[in-house]
C-alpha cells in the first residue's frame, strides 16, 4: 500500500523521490510526501499552488532546460557526485 511505501522511505537517509508533470494540485502530491528529512523530493509542475508545501528557499522556478541542463539540475537536487559516469548515464535516462 501507499502508506506501508511511505512508511519504509521515511525510515531511511539519501532516497530522492521525483513528482514529474504533478499537475494534479498539492494536495494529491503532498499525501505521498514521506515524513522526515532523509532525502529530497523533486516536483516538477505548471502548478504554481504546488509552492504551497515547500519553503521558499527550496523553490525554483524553471523554463525548458536542454539536456545537460536538465541532468546537471536533477544531479546537484540529489545531492550527487556528478563525476561519476554511470551516474551521469543513469542521470540521462531519467531525463
Amino acid at each position: 500500500s501507499a502508506e506501508s511505501a511511505l512508511e519504509w522511505i521515511s525510515d531511511r537517509n539519501d532516497w530522492l523521490m521525483v513528482f514529474d508533470n504533478a499537475d494534479g494540485g498539492y494536495k494529491v502530491v503532498e499525501k505521498f510526501i514521506p515524513s522526515g528529512n532523509g532525502g529530497g523530493i523533486l516536483i516538477t509542475s505548471r502548478d504554481r499552488d504546488l509552492t504551497r508545501i515547500t519553503s521558499g528557499t527550496h523553490s525554483f522556478e524553471v523554463t525548458e532546460l536542454e539536456g545537460e541542463e536538465a541532468i546537471d539540475l536533477l544531479l546537484k537536487s540529489a545531492g550527487v557526485d556528478c563525476n561519476s559516469v554511470n551516474v551521469a548515464i543513469a542521470a540521462e535516462k531519467l531525463v
